[in-house]
């Protein structure tokens, strides 16, 4: 295995998920981890791009967003800005952006660049704004990392 790689143990920690939660999101499909995908307990291996993943789940998740809905703004996340989860991204190339509910259920979240104007407009139609800047992710991440070392 080329790189650094962490058990499942080692990633709820970093993370700060449970372990049923790692083994949840395996299941439904969420967050596939990338050596051995099927494989349980310590013979499954996460990269630091999956951490990332993890990372941006349990924030959407600790700001009150339910589970589909968490799921969904990562899959948007993940189709428009698959740079996200580059973990060697450098900080100046991250942008802020905004998840904004929608009333299309084909796509109940629209990615844009955070705007706060458009933000207001948004909150005054009654749509859900949800902040989500790039930066902060790598940040938490990185922190977590650290801390996990020492």
């Amino acid at each position: 295995m080329e790189g650094k790689f962490y058990t499942s143990t080692e990633a709820a920690e970093i993370t700060h998920c449970s372990r049923r939660q790692l083994q949840y999101w395996r299941e439904k499909g969420v967050i596939v981890p990338t050596v051995n995908s099927t494989g349980k307990g310590r013979n499954v291996y996460y990269s630091k791009a999956d951490l990332l993943v993890l990372t941006v789940m349990e924030q959407l998740l600790s700001i009150g967003l339910n589970f589909e809905v968490c799921h969904t703004a990562l899959e948007t996340l993940r189709e428009q800005e698959p740079w996200l989860f580059d973990e060697s991204l450098p900080e100046e190339k991250m942008k802020r952006l905004m998840l904004l509910t929608t009333r299309s259920p084909e796509q109940p979240l629209q990615l844009a660049e955070f705007d706060k104007q458009v933000a207001l407009e948004a909150l005054c139609q009654g749509q859900t704004v949800i902040p989500f800047w790039c930066d902060r992710i790598h940040e938490i991440l990185h922190q977590n990392l650290k801390r996990f070392r020492e």
